[in-house]
């Protein structure tokens, strides 16, 4: 099949392949790194909880964009990114702020909140261009929200609790790709 029979039948061409193997093994580092985080996290049952639910994201992720991608219906990565908003929220809800300054915690849980409403935003409106620095800004978040808990949350801890965080903006990034090769797709 040429490059051309291809771009009709999935919609594909070559930056968006590019840019969905980029995702795809941005996704993938992402899930070793959340299956790294759940087996040390049988002792902490919240942890535990975000970091399976960070690990089905993931799943769902690398599913869409093994098999649903081409299709131009969106549904499945709306449903996507509003199972990450979810996780977001059960983040917020699960974070623990005992020994930590009052200022990060509260600043933690709005920048969670933020994301999730975000995503439900981005969500809303998946593959329009006036919305493509929505995604961006997500990622901003993200890496704000890594940087509070490296410093803050994981001091003195392990060193996988401050890289745990990355997950967050791997999923964030791989989102943003997604969005923009659904634009270009689109257009």
């Amino acid at each position: 099949m040429g490059k051309e029979e291809q771009r009709k039948k999935y919609g594909i061409s070559g930056g968006i392949a590019i840019m969905m193997q980029i995702q795809m093994v941005i996704i993938g580092i992402a899930l070793i790194i959340t299956g790294y985080g759940i087996i040390n996290s049988f002792d902490s049952p919240n942890r535990l909880v975000v970091y399976a639910l960070q690990a089905g994201t993931c799943l769902a992720i690398l599913i869409f964009g093994l098999f649903q991608f081409h299709k131009k219906k969106s549904s499945y990565f709306k449903s996507v990114i509003y199972v990450y908003a979810v996780l977001e929220g059960v983040r917020c809800a699960l974070l623990s702020t005992n020994g930590i300054a009052a200022w990060a915690g509260i600043l933690a849980r709005l920048l969670m909140i933020a994301l999730a409403c975000g995503l439900v935003l981005l969500a809303e409106h998946l593959g329009e261009k006036k919305y493509s620095n929505l995604a961006y800004l997500l990622i901003f978040f993200e890496a704000a929200l890594f940087l509070l808990f490296a410093l803050m949350f994981a001091t003195g801890g392990r060193l996988l609790f401050k890289i745990l965080p990355v997950v967050g903006i791997l999923i964030c990034g791989s989102i943003c790709l997604f969005n923009e090769a659904k634009i270009k797709q689109n257009h």
